[in-house]
């Protein structure tokens, strides 16, 4: 895992660019986006993450202060995730790639939007919160 502060990353496209690429790292911020979640809630919202990657992925998201992961004393142990202040900061430019993705998907796409989603990319959920103003950051 590179670091922002050994690279002295002087373009900020080259920083988010080494923090947010990975499997699944969107993904993972949407969902913290939206609420405080259990690592076996995440697994369950992406199922085909594997238990590993979900981990790396965190544990990256983390690194950088964008995941805050809290770990609760109980038995069972109980550990849950959460976006920081910086990652919060994240949500409008998560919602203007959402935008942008359903406005891609609509161009190159020879079908009706709601059956390309829901049967290619099983979105059909976003793009309805992206109509309706439904979607509601974690606060």
């Amino acid at each position: 895992m590179a670091n922002v502060e050994e690279n002295h990353y002087i373009c900020p496209v080259s920083a988010m660019q080494n923090i947010l690429t990975g499997k699944w790292k969107l993904s993972i911020l949407w969902i913290l986006g939206r609420k405080t979640t259990r690592f076996g809630e995440l697994q369950r919202l992406i199922p085909t993450v594997s238990r590993g990657v979900l981990t790396q992925q965190l544990k990256e998201l983390e690194h950088y202060k964008i995941v805050h992961r809290e770990v609760y004393n109980e038995v069972p142990p109980r550990v849950e995730y959460s976006l920081t202040e910086i990652g919060r900061s994240f949500i409008p430019v998560m919602m203007s790639i959402m935008e942008w993705g359903v406005g891609f998907i609509k161009e190159i796409s020879d079908c009706d939007m709601n059956i390309c989603i829901s049967s290619k990319f099983n979105c059909i959920r976003c793009y309805d919160m992206l109509l309706s103003g439904e979607f509601k950051p974690n606060s």
